[in-house]
């Protein structure tokens, strides 16, 4: 990520800046007084913007209202959490994503996770089954492993509980990096289900995705070849038949949930086989993913996104790095609906530059230390976060959308600064976490939190 990259590089000199100067930072200075253009944004913020009450878990009827708004014939909403590390955003999403299940037909969400493992998790949130804090683990980041994405992972079963099976919330993951885990449940049916004949069948046949995905391509011959990923796609569609024929046998059997959630890994891996097929670029398999998955769902159910840094976003990151967003404007125009979540003030949790000598006893070095809770500078008076915190009110939604038609905003148009903060944070150079953005053209909503606290592992 080019932000990240940065970030690596900067690392030795702000390192050197935090030994040389330990004493506390000063107080901000007071606000600037605003250009005539952004105190116009500011009145039109607090014209247009729907409050979030913070007292209360469930969203108002105004709020709803507006969610709805939002929602309009989206099928796909996407957040971005620009910021990550804080205690407000899981909760907050979980306001909108069952307010919208009452309202908008929202039917699932899904995380910017490996897709086969938070199967799993979709698994408990429907019938209850497994360790959500166990299975968080398996998802490969710390966003996961909070004491805030546990509860959220809670509510929705719970809420799942009381609700007929149409009504309920999927848990998903939209990246796909391996299979290897969908295979694993698959072939990991015993004989005494599948019978001997199919259960050695999968096992034998499915080794052609691990072989696929351990290829490098164009450096191994015929292992690297597409014609080996041709093979594999019978193979994948025989497997979904073969399961869903056993399901029709078995009935409501003990073995029904067992062999539906199998046939669900069986569908996900011929799901992955394909796109290995069209050698993707990045942003547009991503997009794949998301579309695959808001089709498990059925026709007229919504899927809701969350996504790091600016993934939701229709935008290109440092001139090089395509966002998902992107690819999923273009393949659903008006029915994709980016979010970005953005805040004034406060603390995340996050890693931080750290200083020290290096391994060899040379000049001063510097590395990252582990995840701490991180206070954030304040924003500059040319930033959006400065015009978003001179609005009234402690959190609310805002549809930028109108800016751009009659009685809408220049300034809020952009390109100004905004924060993007994801695995690192160094105060003493704040301006290595801005990235200039523009409204509507990247989001269509902003999420506003005027404080934020950091989220807990």
């Amino acid at each position: 990520m080019p932000i990240f990259s940065r970030i690596l590089v900067a690392l030795p000199v702000v390192a050197i800046a935090m030994a040389c100067h330990s004493a506390p930072p000063p107080a901000p200075p007071p606000p600037v007084t605003l250009s005539d253009s952004a105190a116009a944004a500011v009145r039109w913020v607090d014209a247009h913007a729907v409050g979030v009450p913070s007292a209360d878990s469930v969203a108002s009827a105004a709020e709803q209202h507006a969610l709805m708004a939002l929602a309009g014939d989206a099928r796909v909403i996407g957040f971005s959490e620009l910021t990550e590390g804080t205690h407000e955003f899981p909760y907050i999403v979980r306001r909108a994503l069952f307010a919208l299940a009452d309202s908008a037909n929202v039917r699932g969400l899904a995380i910017q996770a490996p897709m086969a493992e938070t199967m799993e998790l979709d698994r408990y949130v429907r019938t209850g089954v497994g360790d959500p804090r166990r299975l968080a683990r398996t998802l490969g980041s710390w966003r996961w492993e909070t004491v805030e994405m546990i509860a959220l992972i809670n509510a929705m079963r719970e809420r799942n509980r009381t609700v007929a099976p149409d009504k309920q919330i999927g848990f998903y993951g939209f990246e796909l990096p391996s299979a290897a885990h969908a295979v694993q449940v698959v072939t990991a049916l015993p004989d005494s289900i599948t019978g001997a004949a199919l259960g050695a069948w999968l096992r034998r046949e499915y080794g052609c995705v691990a072989a696929n995905e351990g290829a490098h391509w164009g450096l191994e011959g015929r292992l690297a070849d597409s014609t080996f990923w041709q093979r594999c796609g019978p193979v994948a569609t025989a497997a979904v038949d073969s399961i869903v024929a056993l399901r029709h046998r078995v009935g409501t059997t003990s073995h029904a949930t067992e062999l539906a959630y199998a046939e669900q890994m069986a569908r996900l891996i011929q799901h992955h086989v394909t796109i290995g097929l069209r050698r993707l670029p990045r942003q547009d398999a991503v997009a794949e993913h998301v579309l695959f998955l808001a089709s498990l769902l059925g026709p007229d159910a919504k899927l809701v996104t969350w996504g790091g840094d600016v993934e939701a976003g229709r935008l290109t990151l440092g001139g090089t790095t395509v966002q998902s967003g992107m690819s999923l404007g273009t393949k659903l125009g008006a029915r994709y609906r980016p979010i970005a979540f953005v805040f004034a003030d406060g603390s995340v949790r996050a890693q931080r530059p750290s200083s020290g000598r290096t391994a060899g006893g040379g000049g001063a070095g510097g590395g990252l230390s582990g995840l701490r809770d991180v206070r954030i500078s304040p924003s500059a008076s040319d930033e959006f976060e400065d015009v978003f915190r001179r609005a009234t009110g402690d959190a609310y939604w805002l549809d930028v959308r109108p800016i751009v038609g009659a009685g809408g905003n220049t300034w809020l148009r952009g390109p100004h600064q905004a924060r993007l903060i994801t695995e690192v944070y160094a105060p003493q150079a704040p301006e290595l976490f801005l990235t200039p953005m523009e409204l509507p053209k990247f989001f269509d909503v902003v999420l506003f939190v005027r404080h934020v606290t950091p989220a807990h592992p």
